[in-house]
C-alpha cells in the first residue's frame, strides 16, 4: 500500500467519492492505494470532529477517564475488535484501545484511583420506560453513570448513551429504532455527493477551503 500521506481536504474528497461510489472498503482501498481501514477510520474521525478531526495532530492528545471507560466496556462488551473500537470511537490507531484496555484489566482503572465499583457489565435489552427512569434517576437525581449501571443492572456505556440521547432529543430519542431503514440508503450517488457539498457549505466558513474540496473531489471523478 502506498504510504503517501494526505492532507485534511485530501481525506474529505476521498471519503465523498468513496460513499458515492457504491464499492465496498475493501475494494476502494484497493483501487486508491488505502490501508482497507483509512477511510472507515477518516468517517469516524470527521463525524465526530468535522474537518479538524481529518487533520494531522502535531501533538498528543488528551482524553478524559470517563471517555477511556467507555472504549474500554465497549470493547470487553463485545462490542468489536480493538480495531473496530478505534474505528468507532475516532482514535487513530487500536495501540489506544490495547493500551487502556490493558491498563484496565490489570489496575481495575485507567488513569486515577482505582474504584472498586467500575465493574464492566454486559449490556441488557431494556424497555423505554426503563431509559426514561434510568435517565431520570441521573439527570433529575444527580446519580452517576456508574451508580445508575449497577441499580438497574445495566452497562456503563448504556446509561451514558441514554442520557445524551435524552439531552439532545428528548425522550422521545430513547425508542429502540434498530431495523428500520434510513431515508439516507434511498438517495442516488449524485443525491449523495449534493448533500455533502451542501454540508460543506454549512462547515466550511472559508471560502478557498470549499473550492479546494470540489476540485478535490472533481479530480478524483475524473480519475474514477
Amino acid at each position: 500500500m502506498s504510504k503517501v500521506r494526505f492532507n485534511a481536504i485530501e481525506k474529505l474528497a476521498l471519503i465523498t467519492e468513496f460513499e458515492a461510489s457504491g464499492q465496498s472498503n475493501m475494494d476502494f482501498a484497493r483501487s486508491h492505494g488505502l490501508d482497507k481501514e483509512a477511510i472507515k477510520r477518516w468517517q469516524a474521525l470527521y463525524k465526530r470532529d468535522g474537518i479538524k478531526g481529518l487533520k494531522e495532530s502535531r501533538k498528543c492528545r488528551r482524553y478524559s477517564e470517563v471517555f477511556k471507560l467507555q472504549v474500554v466496556y465497549a470493547f470487553l462488551n463485545g462490542e468489536g475488535s480493538q480495531r473496530e473500537i478505534a474505528i468507532k470511537y475516532g482514535l487513530r490507531s487500536s495501540t489506544q484501545v490495547n493500551y487502556w484496555v490493558s491498563k484496565y484489566n490489570r489496575d481495575k482503572t485507567v488513569t486515577a484511583t482505582p474504584s472498586r465499583k467500575q465493574v464492566p457489565k454486559m449490556g441488557r435489552k431494556t424497555t423505554l420506560e426503563e431509559r426514561i427512569k434510568i435517565v431520570k434517576y441521573i439527570t433529575e437525581q444527580k446519580h452517576s453513570y456508574q451508580e445508575a449501571a449497577e441499580r438497574y443492572d445495566v452497562s456503563y456505556q448504556q446509561t451514558r448513551l441514554w442520557v445524551l440521547k435524552a439531552k439532545e432529543g428528548g425522550y422521545e430519542a430513547l425508542k429502540d429504532r434498530r431495523g428500520q431503514r434510513k431515508s439516507q440508503r434511498e438517495l442516488t450517488d449524485l443525491d449523495k455527493a449534493n448533500q455533502r457539498i451542501k454540508q460543506l457549505e454549512r462547515e466550511l466558513a472559508d471560502k478557498e477551503l470549499l473550492e479546494e474540496f470540489v476540485k478535490k473531489f472533481q479530480e478524483l471523478q475524473h480519475r474514477g
